[in-house]
């Protein structure tokens, strides 16, 4: 029953399922013949968007700098302020590559429209099957977490969901109201760019199962006139692949920035003495923060591998047996596959891939470790 349920999962729901995660935010460029009517109202609201999140940002800070001797407000403004800051990085960088992302978008929507039935077969068994389960958790994670914002000022007798404070009277009505719902708002922008990051790791997979494709190609050809075409697909891959991990940089950068100085924060709770309750909320948020660092890591070391492939499968062909011209061609294709293609994070940090998230998980122990040594001398 478990696999009935798991193969009605295509490509096609899974890029529909992606793409209705981000549809409150507009995430999703829009096609390149789209009207100019389309393009601004998609602008507009996305400035709408930047300023609804400044505006709550401001709020959270605002409270913060105020209440700087209450340890438990500073903690639970903190908590809000990463993720806010989180969603504008976010705006601005699909504000500067938009063309680009819209670019790699329309062609993998391509792609997908034009494969055959055999093809899919092997993206649902070797990508489609195997990811689904942890992405869908992902998503499926990120916007249950609003459940918690929604009835959180009720359990806890709260004015607000996320703690803030204004230069003004908010307690009184419509005001509380309006800020209410504000806040509600952007905690739906909260959740629904968090899963831009399954957004960007469906590029990374699908690009990956591109190479899968040719990798299959090249072990049916049978002729040289075969052989030209692979050689053709594979400088086309390379290069779209190049522009997909210019896309994915930006974001990851993000996801890996804020996920760190979250969990660093996370860290620093577990040591002071906050309540019971925001120690066991912050252990909920961690595993988020580490869920959104592997949602990039797997990908990209799945596209490491899959990239270096083309080399060894292409030796494997019956070269001895062809012409110059064919071993000449044989040649470029496996010196251009061993140059992996790497999501490198911009800052002088290293690539994504699993050997980049066990030290990051390392790292961040370290500095956990390092901080309750110091704290515990402190006493």
């Amino acid at each position: 029953m478990h696999m009935i349920m798991q193969k009605k999962i295509t490509l096609r729901k899974t890029i529909a399922i992606v793409k209705l995660s981000l549809f409150v935010i507009w995430f999703w460029p829009l096609p390149q013949d789209a009207s100019k009517r389309k393009v601004l109202c998609m602008k507009l609201y996305q400035y709408i968007t930047l300023l609804l999140m400044i505006a709550v940002l401001a709020s959270m800070v605002y409270a913060l700098v105020r209440n700087l001797d209450d340890l438990e407000l500073v903690v639970k403004s903190s908590l809000g302020i990463f993720p806010c800051s989180h969603v504008i990085w976010n705006i601005l960088c699909r504000i500067v590559i938009y063309q680009r992302l819209q670019c790699v978008t329309f062609q993998m929507e391509n792609f997908c429209a034009s494969i055959n039935a055999y093809e899919e077969a092997i993206i649902q068994r070797d990508y489609i099957d195997k990811c689904v389960n942890f992405y869908g958790f992902c998503i499926t994670s990120f916007y249950t977490s609003l459940f918690a914002l929604f009835v959180g000022p009720i359990l806890q007798d709260e004015p607000l969901p996320a703690p803030a404070d204004f230069p003004f009277d908010a307690s009184r009505q419509p005001l509380r109201a309006i800020t209410y719902i504000h806040q509600i708002v952007c905690g739906l922008y909260i959740a629904a760019h968090l899963c831009v990051n399954a957004s960007m790791a469906l590029l990374l997979w699908l690009a990956s199962a591109r190479f899968k494709l040719l990798i299959e190609d090249l072990r049916k050809i049978t002729n040289i006139y075969d052989f030209m075409k692979c050689i053709e697909k594979h400088q086309q891959l390379l290069e779209y692949a190049k522009e997909i991990t210019f896309v994915v940089r930006p974001f990851a950068l993000g996801t890996v920035f804020f996920s760190t100085v979250s969990l660093i924060v996370f860290g620093l709770i577990f040591i002071t003495g906050v309540s019971l309750g925001l120690k066991i909320q912050c252990v909920f948020l961690a595993v988020s923060a580490l869920l959104e660092v592997f949602m990039y890591a797997w990908p990209a070391e799945h596209l490491i591998h899959i990239s270096n492939n083309i080399a060894q499968i292409a030796f494997e062909t019956n070269w001895y047996d062809e012409s110059e011209n064919f071993r000449r061609n044989l040649q470029m294709i496996i010196l251009r596959s061993q140059k992996p293609i790497l999501v490198t994070l911009p800052c002088g940090l290293p690539s994504l891939s699993l050997h980049y998230y066990a030290s990051y998980l390392s790292t961040i122990f370290s500095y956990f470790t390092t901080m309750r040594m110091m704290f515990e001398e402190q006493k």
